[in-house]
């Protein structure tokens, strides 16, 4: 790998789109590879296999129609009840003799503070069944009245049991605001269905309460205020609460398209003030933002006067003291180069050097640890995709290993960076479709160790010994063969070793398929539990304080979170146990109840 020193605007911008693909989306990407007179064909038989009704997949077509109902159902009960009436209709969902268990449960109490009250179900086990209109006007009771209240249904696992009867697993989830206080519940619901007189219109039989807690908030509330701290009514107006999609097609396409928002963040005090700034990269063609906080904790926008104001597509950003000056600097990744950016104490930055890649894969995330123990930052950076998405296929994509490398930069002082990957051993298991990493002594030896966070391919803890790294994720039991996006150390359980949690896609389709017996079945059951692991969601591993860890994420509750972008340890409670917080979401251009 060569490194070489370039000017300030040669930086090609990324030619990428990137998004933990279903397996639909890489086909359709496998696709576009193939000769014009072939692709059309494959195209739309692809294309047709997203209506289920078209494929030859029951279980798929019966979760289509039990979807319907259940979110009829959900618009049923968050329905204001008009005139005489004391619930919502909802017994035209249901059989004439359906009798379901109590959804409301008995309920112990876990956590209670001045800030939360949390509490979850003692009695799931003995079902007390009752009609469903009285089950299910107990469950809204504590939403009444609410306002903003929101139902949702997530199927993640289908069942036939006979010609007229299938089974699904369903998690529950509702969120309102009521005078007191904001009010979460989440369940897990087995529903027996009845086909009835209309099979495309099924009718619960019954359910059963699997798990069951809910959350009541009361002073510890978070309230949405960015307008009211930019001070620059036109930029605010203009551009930042501007979306990707009013970006598509409107800047220069040599970069990233600027509708996924891959774009890198950092916070540090740039001009010495003792408070935070914000430096905030934008889609290709926007410029990037530097936000220096104020005493009144409004914010000023500085780019420009402060020499950061890139129009390159920017994804990993740090705030990080290179030179050991006492000042923070900027490292940010502008396509296939690293660009340092020294700080002149008082928030003015002057690029110094450039590293760029000798291929034109994009660098994703940027971190920062003193490797070597010498006394100053080294940087470990991610690559994602060798070209652009849908061009770069992982192949296999449950266990990729065709993308492009990652790179250990020893910083050198003023000598720069050397690339020292294959030296110290990191070249190994390196090619996974990265996106993040995170440095942490999880050994307690005295020196960082790093986890690598894979989308495709299987995650790698590299333990570091004097400056040697070994990929030790199968042996430790962090391998975890999953949508990787995120990272973070932390010991949440306070037994004195680190714990890693890492953010992957929680796919309900991905668990409703990948389960029926007849997917893969010509494969190994190594292979279709490889598989299946892909789509389950979060991780939690917790040290077993001898260098291994085993996966908990199931009994903490945090493997649903939906389609996880990154996570973060964070002690918003002040209770001494750090909480997680788990950035979701995908391409949902403007709907009303975004921020």
């Amino acid at each position: 790998m060569m490194w070489t020193r370039c000017d300030r605007n040669a930086y090609a911008g990324a030619r990428v789109i990137t998004a933990t693909a279903l397996t639909l989306t890489l086909a359709l990407a496998a696709v576009a590879q193939e000769q014009p007179s072939s692709r059309r064909e494959r195209v739309d038989v692809l294309a047709s296999k997203s209506d289920p009704g078209a494929d030859d997949w029951q279980t798929e077509i019966l979760h289509s129609h039990a979807k319907h109902q259940l979110k009829r159902l959900a618009t049923s009960l968050s329905v204001k009840p008009s005139g005489d009436e004391a619930t919502s209709p909802v017994s035209k969902y249901f059989t004439p003799d359906a009798r379901i268990a109590r959804l409301m449960p008995s309920a112990e109490t876990v956590l209670h503070c001045d800030r939360f009250r949390v509490r979850r179900s003692i009695n799931k086990l003995v079902p007390e069944l009752t009609t469903p209109d009285r089950s299910l006007d107990a469950l809204m009771d504590p939403f009444k009245p609410a306002t903003g209240l929101r139902i949702a249904f997530k199927i993640v696992a289908v069942a036939i049991v006979d010609q007229e009867t299938f089974t699904t697993t369903t998690l529950y989830q509702a969120f309102g605001q009521t005078a007191d206080s904001p009010i979460q519940q989440n369940a897990e619901w087995m529903i027996t269905w009845k086909k009835g007189v209309d099979p495309d219109h099924p009718l619960i039989h019954d359910i059963r309460l699997s798990a069951y807690h809910d959350i009541a908030a009361a002073e510890f509330r978070f309230t949405e205020c960015t307008g009211s701290v930019i001070t620059d009514e036109e930029l605010w107006r203009t551009q930042l609460l501007r979306g990707g999609e009013h970006w598509y097609g409107k800047t220069d396409a040599v970069g990233q398209l600027n509708y996924l928002g891959h774009q890198g963040i950092a916070v540090g005090d740039v001009n010495g003030d003792g408070l935070d700034d914000l430096y905030v990269g934008m889609g290709t063609g926007v410029p990037n933002k530097l936000f220096i906080q104020n005493p009144d904790g409004t914010v000023r926008e500085t780019a420009q006067a402060s020499g950061v104001a890139w129009l390159d597509d920017t994804k990993g950003v740090l705030l990080v003291d290179i030179d050991n000056d006492g000042d923070q600097d900027l490292l940010i990744a502008l396509g296939p180069a690293i660009v340092h950016c020294q700080n002149d104490s008082t928030g003015v930055f002057t690029p110094v050097r450039a590293l760029r890649a000798a291929t034109d894969a994009s660098f994703y995330s940027l971190a920062a640890a003193d490797y070597d123990l010498d006394g100053d930052l080294d940087i470990y950076a991610c690559r994602y995709v060798k070209t652009r998405y849908g061009q770069s296929v992982p192949m296999p994509f449950h266990d990729a290993n065709n993308g492009p490398p990652n790179h250990l930069l020893r910083n050198d002082g003023p000598a720069g960076f050397t690339d020292v990957t294959f030296d110290v051993g990191l070249n190994v298991n390196n090619s996974r479709f990265s996106l993040a990493a995170a440095w942490a002594d999880y050994d307690d030896d005295g020196d960082p160790d790093i986890y690598v966070a894979n989308d495709f391919g299987r995650n790698n803890l590299y333990r570091n010994d004097s400056g040697r790294f070994t990929d030790v994720a199968a042996v430790s039991g962090t391998e975890d063969q999953a949508a990787g996006m995120g990272v973070a150390w932390s010991d949440y359980d306070l037994d004195g070793d680190l714990d890693l949690c890492v953010s992957n896609m929680f796919s309900s389709a991905g668990q409703r398929i990948a389960y029926q017996p007849r997917f893969k079945r010509e494969q190994s059951e190594d292979l279709r539990r490889q598989i299946q692991h892909h789509s389950l969601g979060n991780s939690l591993f917790a040290s077993a304080g001898d260098g291994t860890f085993r996966d908990v994420g199931a009994r903490a509750g945090v493997r649903m979170g939906r389609w996880s972008w990154g996570t973060k340890f964070v002690d918003f409670d002040n209770d001494g146990y750090d909480d997680l917080i788990v950035p979701n979401g995908f391409l949902t251009n403007e709907l009303p109840d975004d921020l």
